[in-house]
């Protein structure tokens, strides 16, 4: 039986969830999570100035935040409020990081206008997105790994999971890449600012929490697969039960209900623990995220912007959905060739780059995934003897994983209730067909990490046809393209 403490594990009490962590069964394969506080209450930022003094006697404070416009529940200016509270005590730099486009994104190169402005101070205070909060993450690791300076985010929407992880995603050479970095020291979600951001932002949040339902499976997956290193139940079953929740009440988080709000900011943050637990994304973030990520990529040639990261992953989360369905309802492992499933190293470069290649004129993007993706390509020549076991005893495989799943059409409908995109067309920056069906075909071919995807090309499933049907599936659901 779970451990009921676990399954209602509530973000704010970490002494309690790293109790609970210590009386798992193999506890020795959970991470330690390197925060002093989370808060997380109405009028929380009232605490900020508290929290850094906690952290440091020093007076010199670097405020790192975007261009963007952000206001409160009572329409005050967030920045501007916290800057002033900031200067009450401290002596405050602020810094807002742009770009020519208007549109920030989470590169080195804007990590290292943060790293500029370190040298003699004593903390950084973060406000803003998941953008804003990973170049922090990320800037602060990078330039003192041994001793990086304090770190305190003040969250401004429910957008994302990544505010309280210890990683970064980080756009290299083009490519999206999850980095390790670190975890904010203290992370403030203020209910009256997060409330007062954009209700698709929020939605958002919602949105990447559909993968919960399906990157704790890929991760399963490659661990039977000796495709991965590690795997363990607790980090997503610490949020399992209070994602079916918001699940049930997803009409409530349409009509902004403060409960619903409440709840959706208590399971993001556990979801960006779950991933720290594990020391790696793998808990929320497996196939349906790739597949976001490589739209991003894309959007340079496109001359788009990038959408909502959550929303994305949900659109993308569906067609996740869909692939497992396919798996344990339809999948057959006596048909599978095994001769057949190992490609070489030969045949699947050239796949790879004709992917990625039109990416950029200096086959950057196609470098880098090619990096990546032959680690993985090599690891499953290694463990031929794992598939063949896997197969043996799939009924075994998808009696454990069954209960860890959702039907597609739950999934579909409760995201229409939550009135949450389900479709790439409809995002905020609307994806073509063309480009959509091209991050879904390629997805498996962009990193080392292993998911469904992965098995069903090397079994030979994964064709053009097939791509074909499910996103036929997706459309009976009104959803996908």
């Amino acid at each position: 039986m779970l451990d009921q403490r676990l399954i209602e594990a509530n973000a704010t009490k970490l002494d309690e969830l790293h109790e609970i962590m210590l009386q798992q069964e193999h506890p020795e394969k959970l991470h330690d999570i390197d925060m002093k506080a989370i808060l997380i209450d109405h009028g929380a930022v009232a605490g900020l100035n508290d929290a850094v003094r906690s952290l440091t006697a020093g007076k010199k404070i670097l405020l790192v935040t975007g261009p963007t416009v952000i206001t409160d529940t009572k329409n005050d200016a967030v920045k501007e409020k916290i800057l002033a509270q900031l200067e009450a005590d401290f002596d405050v730099e602020w810094l807002v990081i742009r770009e020519p486009e208007g549109i920030v994104h989470c590169t080195p190169e804007n990590a290292a206008k943060i790293q500029e402005r370190l040298p003699g101070k004593d903390c950084v205070v973060g406000v803003g997105s998941g953008t804003i909060c990973d170049l922090c993450k990320y800037g602060t690791f990078y330039a003192d790994k041994a001793n990086p300076l304090p770190l305190v985010i003040v969250q401004t929407a429910l957008s994302v999971n990544a505010f309280s992880d210890n990683s970064s995603v980080m756009l290299i050479s083009g490519v999206k890449r999850t980095v390790h970095s670190r975890y904010p020291t203290v992370l403030i979600i203020d209910l009256d600012i997060v409330t007062a951001a954009p209700p698709e932002m929020n939605v958002s949040g919602y949105g990447d929490l559909i993968a919960t339902w399906t990157a704790p499976v890929d991760w399963y997956l490659g661990y039977m697969l000796g495709m991965g290193g590690n795997f363990h139940t607790a980090p997503s079953d610490m949020i399992r039960t209070q994602c079916e929740r918001l699940l049930e009440n997803s009409a409530r988080l349409a009509a902004c209900d403060p409960e619903v709000i409440g709840d959706l900011a208590n399971v993001l943050t556990l979801s960006g623990l779950s991933m720290g637990l594990a020391d790696e994304s793998s808990p929320a973030s497996g196939s349906e995220h790739v597949m976001s990520h490589l739209i991003d990529m894309a959007s340079g040639v496109r001359k788009t912007g990038i959408c909502y990261h959550g929303t994305q992953v949900a659109v993308s989360g569906i067609i996740s959905c869909l692939l497992w369905d396919y798996f344990l309802h339809e999948f057959d492992p006596k048909a599978v060739d095994l001769g057949a499933c190992y490609p070489s190293p030969e045949e699947m470069e050239p796949r790879v780059r004709a992917a990625f290649d039109w990416l950029d004129g200096t086959h950057s993007a196609a470098d880098e995934c090619w990096s990546d993706y032959q680690k993985k390509l090599r690891r499953w020549h290694d463990n031929r003897d794992s598939f063949r076991q896997f197969l043996d005893h799939f009924d075994e495989f998808k009696a454990t994983v069954s209960p860890w799943v959702k039907d597609p059409a739950y999934i579909s409908r409760c995201m229409h209730n939550a009135e949450a995109p389900c479709r790439y067309s409809v995002l905020n920056y609307p994806v073509d067909a063309k480009t959509a069906t091209w991050a879904i075909t390629n997805c498996h071919l962009m990193r080392n990490r292993f998911s469904i995807i992965d098995l069903l090309h090397f079994s030979g499933v994964w064709t053009d046809d097939f791509v074909q049907m499910i996103i036929n599936r997706a459309e009976a659901l009104d959803a996908g393209l």
